[in-house]
């Protein structure tokens, strides 16, 4: 069995599905009956729920008809889940609702007020807004707009509730998103509102899901020349050295547990190869690169996923060819 990350699916998808197998699709007492899926397919129905939002007596059902909903079209109808990203986005007031929410649910935050139903409401928002970032037309839009900044607080809150773990996943998910198509303005975005430190806070508090986007949108920035140039910079050393220090913890204890992720040493594996081709990232990898990276340990995970025995093989080639260059450079003056 070969393992590809691309068979996991979009950040997307796999944390709409945490919220679908998650305990927050119980039940709440909302306006029954006010809006029903089954007809969302129909001509307007989609504008017509996003109507509904405008009024504070039915946005909590209408958000709640409208996440439900887009979960449901996303593999089986993904063109009307594109136009309906695109519809969201323009629709009036429809985004200054949205922020209004993610408002509303970081005062509950501070409050220490949150509870089952503040969080399946966000977690309807998050919905929404995956959607928007997951459509091409709308992604630097919805930059551009600031949206996302706010769900920073969401992704860094640290809270014992398995809920509240997944629904940091799916906040960072919409920066995965935004980030999985690699576009320069968008790694440019992030690299300097500090997702990478975001990406490192979550290695130390997330759950599996978390951990594998935060690496996944690291591994994004760094194949930007820009995101690479800046976490390699001398004055992002503590970020650089928190990097190698968290992956090294993490390392350790996957070599463990080699069943528990398989997906974090993979992404795990690839940032270490992107960052070998910067003089100081290779510098870093070589310092702090855990013993289970080269000394075996690894084998059955990469009997089971070639892949991973691949990169492990490549970057033990990569460090001991550059180590080798250094070493005659070293000698030659």
């Amino acid at each position: 069995m070969e393992y590809n990350i691309e068979e996991d699916g979009t950040w997307e998808e796999r944390s709409l599905d945490l919220l679908v197998e998650s305990d927050m699709k119980r039940q709440f007492p909302t306006e029954k009956g006010k809006y029903k899926t089954k007809w969302m397919t129909k001509p307007m129905a989609i504008p017509r729920v996003i109507l509904g939002l405008q009024d504070e007596s039915s946005r909590e059902a209408a958000l709640r008809c409208l996440s439900k909903f887009l979960i449901e079209i996303r593999e089986e109808n993904p063109l009307m889940y594109h136009d309906a990203g695109f519809i969201l986005y323009y629709s009036f007031g429809t985004m200054c609702i949205l922020l209004q929410e993610i408002l509303s649910f970081l005062k509950q935050m501070v409050d220490r007020s949150l509870n089952y139903r503040s969080i399946k409401r966000i977690a309807n928002v998050l919905t929404l807004i995956q959607n928007i970032a997951a459509n091409s037309a709308t992604r630097e839009k919805l930059v551009s707009s600031q949206v996302p900044i706010f769900l920073l607080p969401v992704i860094k809150f640290e809270s014992p509730s398995e809920d509240m773990h997944n629904i940091r996943a799916v906040a960072l998910s919409v920066i995965g998103i935004l980030c999985q198509a690699r576009e320069p303005k968008i790694i440019k975005w992030a690299v300097d509102t500090q997702i990478s430190e975001a990406c490192l806070s979550c290695t130390y508090t997330g759950n599996e899901l978390t951990r594998v986007i935060g690496m996944h949108i690291l591994e994004a920035i760094l194949r930007n020349e820009y995101g690479i140039s800046y976490i390699c910079s001398p004055m992002c050393d503590d970020l650089l050295t928190g990097l190698m220090k968290a992956w090294r913890e993490m390392i350790t204890y996957l070599a463990k547990y080699q069943d528990y992720s398989p997906r974090l040493v993979f992404h795990v594996l690839r940032c270490y190869m992107l960052l070998c081709v910067h003089v100081r990232g290779f510098s870093a990898v070589l310092s702090y690169l855990p013993d289970p990276m080269l000394d075996g340990t690894f084998n059955k995970s990469a009997e089971k996923f070639p892949i991973i025995g691949r990169l492990l093989y490549e970057l033990r080639m990569t460090i001991g060819r550059k180590a080798k260059v250094q070493l005659l450079q070293t000698h030659a003056f």
